[in-house]
C-alpha cells in the first residue's frame, strides 16, 4: 500500500467552497480512479490547516493515476484553494 499525505492551508473565506468541491468532484474523481481511500482532515486549533490522505494499492498504480490527463482539471481545482502544500509518500511497512 502507498499513502500520499498532503499538508496545506485553505483560507477561511474559501473553505466552504473548497469542501463542497472536494466532496462533489475531487474525492469522487480519485475514488473512481483506483484511489482506495481519500480522507480529509481539518485541525480544530488551526482551522486553516488541512491534511489530505490518499491510499493506492501500489506505487505503479499511484504513478499511473496521478499522471492521467483526466486528473489535470482535478489537480487544478485543488491548487486553486490549497496554499503552502507539502506532500510525502509512504509505503506500508508491516
Amino acid at each position: 500500500m502507498i499513502k500520499m499525505v498532503f499538508m496545506y492551508e485553505v483560507v477561511k473565506e474559501k473553505q466552504d467552497e473548497y469542501l463542497s468541491i472536494t466532496r462533489d468532484r475531487i474525492k469522487p474523481f480519485w475514488e473512481s480512479h483506483a484511489c482506495e481511500s481519500y480522507t480529509l482532515w481539518q485541525a480544530p486549533e488551526e482551522p486553516t490547516s488541512f491534511i489530505k490522505e490518499m491510499v493506492f494499492k501500489d506505487e505503479a498504480t499511484m504513478q499511473t493515476v496521478m499522471s492521467l490527463e483526466d486528473a489535470q482539471p482535478v489537480k487544478k481545482l485543488f491548487s486553486q484553494f490549497a496554499n503552502n502544500v507539502t506532500r510525502k509518500t509512504y509505503r506500508q511497512a508491516v
